[in-house]
Protein backbone atom coordinates (compact mmCIF):
# COMPACT_ATOMS: atom_id res chain seq x y z
CA UNK A 1 0.00 0.00 0.00
CA UNK A 2 2.56 2.46 -0.05
CA UNK A 3 1.80 3.57 -3.49
CA UNK A 4 -0.99 5.50 -1.90
CA UNK A 5 -0.42 8.23 1.18
CA UNK A 6 -2.56 8.37 3.88
CA UNK A 7 -4.26 11.72 2.97
CA UNK A 8 -5.39 10.43 -0.27
CA UNK A 9 -6.73 7.15 0.82
CA UNK A 10 -8.95 9.16 3.84
CA UNK A 11 -10.01 11.49 0.97
CA UNK A 12 -11.30 8.68 -0.88
CA UNK A 13 -13.18 7.36 1.88
CA UNK A 14 -14.63 10.44 3.12
CA UNK A 15 -15.83 11.07 -0.51
CA UNK A 16 -17.73 8.08 -0.51
CA UNK A 17 -19.32 7.82 3.31
CA UNK A 18 -22.04 10.49 1.61
CA UNK A 19 -22.82 7.68 -0.93
CA UNK A 20 -22.93 5.12 1.21
CA UNK A 21 -25.27 6.86 3.83
CA UNK A 22 -27.45 7.94 1.20
CA UNK A 23 -27.60 4.07 0.08
CA UNK A 24 -28.78 2.89 3.39
CA UNK A 25 -30.97 5.53 3.81
CA UNK A 26 -33.04 4.73 -0.01
CA UNK A 27 -33.26 1.01 0.87
CA UNK A 28 -33.33 0.37 4.48
CA UNK A 29 -31.99 -2.74 5.69
CA UNK A 30 -34.62 -5.06 6.20
CA UNK A 31 -35.36 -6.56 9.07
CA UNK A 32 -37.61 -9.45 8.50
CA UNK A 33 -36.71 -13.15 9.76
CA UNK A 34 -35.73 -14.52 6.55
CA UNK A 35 -33.19 -11.63 5.64
CA UNK A 36 -31.61 -11.57 9.57
CA UNK A 37 -30.87 -15.24 8.98
CA UNK A 38 -29.49 -14.96 5.57
CA UNK A 39 -27.05 -11.75 6.89
CA UNK A 40 -26.19 -14.35 9.85
CA UNK A 41 -25.51 -16.98 7.62
CA UNK A 42 -23.44 -15.17 5.29
CA UNK A 43 -21.71 -13.47 8.01
CA UNK A 44 -20.43 -17.12 10.03
CA UNK A 45 -19.75 -18.27 6.37
CA UNK A 46 -17.20 -15.48 5.54
CA UNK A 47 -14.67 -16.47 7.77
CA UNK A 48 -11.70 -17.82 5.54
CA UNK A 49 -13.87 -17.92 2.32
CA UNK A 50 -14.09 -14.78 -0.06
CA UNK A 51 -17.51 -12.94 0.95
CA UNK A 52 -18.97 -13.43 -2.53
CA UNK A 53 -18.70 -17.17 -1.96
CA UNK A 54 -20.21 -16.76 1.36
CA UNK A 55 -23.40 -14.71 -0.29
CA UNK A 56 -23.59 -17.66 -2.51
CA UNK A 57 -23.49 -20.21 0.24
CA UNK A 58 -26.07 -18.01 1.79
CA UNK A 59 -28.29 -18.05 -0.80
CA UNK A 60 -28.31 -21.32 -1.43
CA UNK A 61 -29.23 -22.18 2.40
CA UNK A 62 -31.96 -19.09 2.68
CA UNK A 63 -33.61 -20.88 -0.35
CA UNK A 64 -34.28 -24.07 1.35
CA UNK A 65 -35.39 -22.61 4.01
CA UNK A 66 -34.48 -24.02 7.50
CA UNK A 67 -33.08 -21.48 9.20
CA UNK A 68 -35.70 -18.86 9.31
CA UNK A 69 -38.63 -21.64 10.02
CA UNK A 70 -39.93 -21.26 13.45
CA UNK A 71 -38.99 -24.39 14.83
CA UNK A 72 -35.71 -25.85 15.17
CA UNK A 73 -35.08 -29.34 13.18
CA UNK A 74 -32.97 -32.56 14.93
CA UNK A 75 -31.17 -33.06 11.95
CA UNK A 76 -30.40 -29.42 10.81
CA UNK A 77 -26.84 -29.41 11.10
CA UNK A 78 -27.01 -32.24 8.58
CA UNK A 79 -29.29 -30.49 6.00
CA UNK A 80 -27.35 -27.76 6.18
CA UNK A 81 -23.82 -29.58 5.51
CA UNK A 82 -26.03 -31.73 2.72
CA UNK A 83 -26.70 -27.97 0.98
CA UNK A 84 -23.09 -26.54 1.43
CA UNK A 85 -21.02 -29.52 -0.23
CA UNK A 86 -23.04 -29.22 -3.66
CA UNK A 87 -21.33 -27.11 -6.10
CA UNK A 88 -22.16 -23.64 -5.87
CA UNK A 89 -24.27 -21.96 -9.25
CA UNK A 90 -22.15 -19.37 -10.06
CA UNK A 91 -18.83 -20.85 -9.43
CA UNK A 92 -19.63 -24.32 -9.49
CA UNK A 93 -17.33 -24.73 -6.79
CA UNK A 94 -18.26 -26.13 -2.87
CA UNK A 95 -17.98 -24.36 -0.21
CA UNK A 96 -14.41 -24.62 2.03
CA UNK A 97 -15.88 -25.90 5.41
CA UNK A 98 -19.74 -27.37 5.03
CA UNK A 99 -19.38 -29.80 8.45
CA UNK A 100 -17.88 -27.04 10.50
CA UNK A 101 -20.00 -23.91 9.52
CA UNK A 102 -22.90 -26.31 9.25
CA UNK A 103 -23.04 -27.27 13.07
CA UNK A 104 -22.45 -23.93 13.42
CA UNK A 105 -25.39 -22.45 12.51
CA UNK A 106 -27.28 -25.25 13.15
CA UNK A 107 -26.52 -24.77 16.69
CA UNK A 108 -26.73 -20.65 16.85
CA UNK A 109 -30.43 -21.44 15.45
CA UNK A 110 -30.82 -24.13 18.79
CA UNK A 111 -29.78 -20.91 20.78
CA UNK A 112 -31.81 -18.13 19.51
CA UNK A 113 -35.05 -19.82 18.82
CA UNK A 114 -34.48 -21.15 22.79
CA UNK A 115 -33.40 -17.90 24.49
CA UNK A 116 -35.59 -15.20 21.94
CA UNK A 117 -37.32 -17.07 19.42
CA UNK A 118 -36.28 -15.48 16.62
CA UNK A 119 -33.35 -13.46 15.71
CA UNK A 120 -36.07 -10.57 15.16
CA UNK A 121 -36.73 -10.80 19.11
CA UNK A 122 -33.14 -10.68 19.79
CA UNK A 123 -32.93 -7.60 18.23
CA UNK A 124 -35.95 -6.01 19.94
CA UNK A 125 -34.88 -7.65 23.65
CA UNK A 126 -31.03 -6.92 23.41
CA UNK A 127 -31.70 -2.98 22.53
CA UNK A 128 -28.11 -2.02 22.92
CA UNK A 129 -25.05 -2.97 19.97
CA UNK A 130 -22.94 -3.50 22.29
CA UNK A 131 -25.29 -6.49 24.15
CA UNK A 132 -26.46 -8.01 20.93
CA UNK A 133 -22.51 -8.12 20.00
CA UNK A 134 -22.05 -10.05 23.12
CA UNK A 135 -24.50 -11.97 22.92
CA UNK A 136 -23.57 -13.14 19.67
CA UNK A 137 -19.83 -13.47 20.27
CA UNK A 138 -20.45 -15.67 23.58
CA UNK A 139 -23.31 -17.78 22.63
CA UNK A 140 -23.71 -18.18 18.29
CA UNK A 141 -20.61 -20.36 17.36
CA UNK A 142 -18.71 -19.21 14.66
CA UNK A 143 -19.17 -15.64 15.10
CA UNK A 144 -16.46 -13.46 16.57
CA UNK A 145 -16.87 -9.70 17.32
CA UNK A 146 -15.64 -9.10 13.73
CA UNK A 147 -18.40 -10.99 12.34
CA UNK A 148 -20.67 -10.40 15.22
CA UNK A 149 -20.28 -6.53 14.49
CA UNK A 150 -21.15 -6.90 10.45
CA UNK A 151 -24.57 -8.89 11.27
CA UNK A 152 -25.47 -6.25 13.21
CA UNK A 153 -24.16 -3.29 10.80
CA UNK A 154 -25.71 -5.13 8.09
CA UNK A 155 -28.93 -6.07 9.35
CA UNK A 156 -29.41 -2.00 9.97
CA UNK A 157 -29.59 -2.75 14.06
CA UNK A 158 -26.18 -0.41 14.82
CA UNK A 159 -23.72 1.76 12.65
CA UNK A 160 -21.73 2.51 16.06
CA UNK A 161 -19.68 -0.70 15.72
CA UNK A 162 -16.87 -1.30 14.10
CA UNK A 163 -15.80 -4.04 11.73
CA UNK A 164 -11.33 -4.19 12.16
CA UNK A 165 -11.27 -6.60 9.07
CA UNK A 166 -7.73 -6.97 7.43
CA UNK A 167 -8.64 -4.25 5.16
CA UNK A 168 -9.34 -1.62 8.04
CA UNK A 169 -6.59 -2.86 10.19
CA UNK A 170 -4.29 -1.98 7.22
CA UNK A 171 -5.89 1.51 6.51
CA UNK A 172 -5.40 1.82 10.71
CA UNK A 173 -1.72 1.19 10.27
CA UNK A 174 -1.50 2.90 7.04
CA UNK A 175 -3.00 6.31 8.94
CA UNK A 176 -0.68 5.91 12.54
CA UNK A 177 -4.01 4.72 14.20
CA UNK A 178 -2.08 1.62 14.78
CA UNK A 179 1.23 0.39 14.65
CA UNK A 180 2.97 -1.35 11.68
CA UNK A 181 3.28 -5.08 12.32
CA UNK A 182 1.29 -5.26 15.04
CA UNK A 183 0.21 -8.30 16.49
CA UNK A 184 -3.34 -9.63 15.40
CA UNK A 185 -6.61 -8.64 17.79
CA UNK A 186 -6.69 -11.64 19.68
CA UNK A 187 -8.97 -10.77 22.75
CA UNK A 188 -12.14 -8.89 22.97
CA UNK A 189 -10.33 -6.52 24.99
CA UNK A 190 -8.08 -6.01 21.56
CA UNK A 191 -11.20 -5.60 19.55
CA UNK A 192 -12.67 -3.04 21.90
CA UNK A 193 -9.23 -1.00 21.61
CA UNK A 194 -9.19 -0.95 18.36
CA UNK A 195 -12.76 0.14 18.21
CA UNK A 196 -11.99 2.67 20.06
CA UNK A 197 -9.38 4.00 18.21
CA UNK A 198 -11.48 4.00 15.33
CA UNK A 199 -14.27 5.80 16.63
CA UNK A 200 -12.52 8.30 17.64
CA UNK A 201 -11.18 8.95 13.80
CA UNK A 202 -15.18 8.45 12.86
CA UNK A 203 -15.91 11.23 15.14
CA UNK A 204 -13.02 13.25 13.85
CA UNK A 205 -13.91 12.76 10.30
CA UNK A 206 -17.78 13.20 10.98
CA UNK A 207 -19.23 9.85 10.08
CA UNK A 208 -21.22 6.52 11.97
CA UNK A 209 -17.75 3.97 12.32
CA UNK A 210 -19.83 1.42 10.85
CA UNK A 211 -19.94 3.76 8.18
CA UNK A 212 -16.79 4.53 7.64
CA UNK A 213 -15.30 1.16 8.06
CA UNK A 214 -17.75 0.67 4.93
CA UNK A 215 -15.75 3.07 3.03
CA UNK A 216 -12.14 1.80 3.96
CA UNK A 217 -13.68 -1.47 3.05
CA UNK A 218 -14.21 -0.08 -0.41
CA UNK A 219 -10.92 1.99 -0.24
CA UNK A 220 -8.39 -0.60 0.72
CA UNK A 221 -9.64 -3.59 -1.97
CA UNK A 222 -9.49 -1.20 -4.95
CA UNK A 223 -6.04 -0.02 -3.92
CA UNK A 224 -4.85 -3.22 -3.22
CA UNK A 225 -6.33 -4.47 -6.57
CA UNK A 226 -4.89 -0.93 -8.42
CA UNK A 227 -1.09 -1.22 -6.45
CA UNK A 228 -1.09 -5.33 -8.04
CA UNK A 229 -1.92 -4.05 -11.19
CA UNK A 230 1.36 -1.51 -11.15
CA UNK A 231 3.84 -4.35 -9.43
Amino acid sequence: MKAFSADRITGAVCAICPDIEARISNGAAQRNEKRLWWELSACVLSSQVPYPLACEAASAIDTAGHLFKPDCLPDLSDRLSEILRRPLTATGRSYRFPGARARQLAATKERVTNRFGTLSALLTKLDTPVAARDWLVNCAPGLGPKQASMFLRNSGFSYDLAILDRHVLNYMELTGLRAENSKPIATMRDYWLGEESMRGHARQLGFPVGILDWAIWIVMRVARTEEGARA
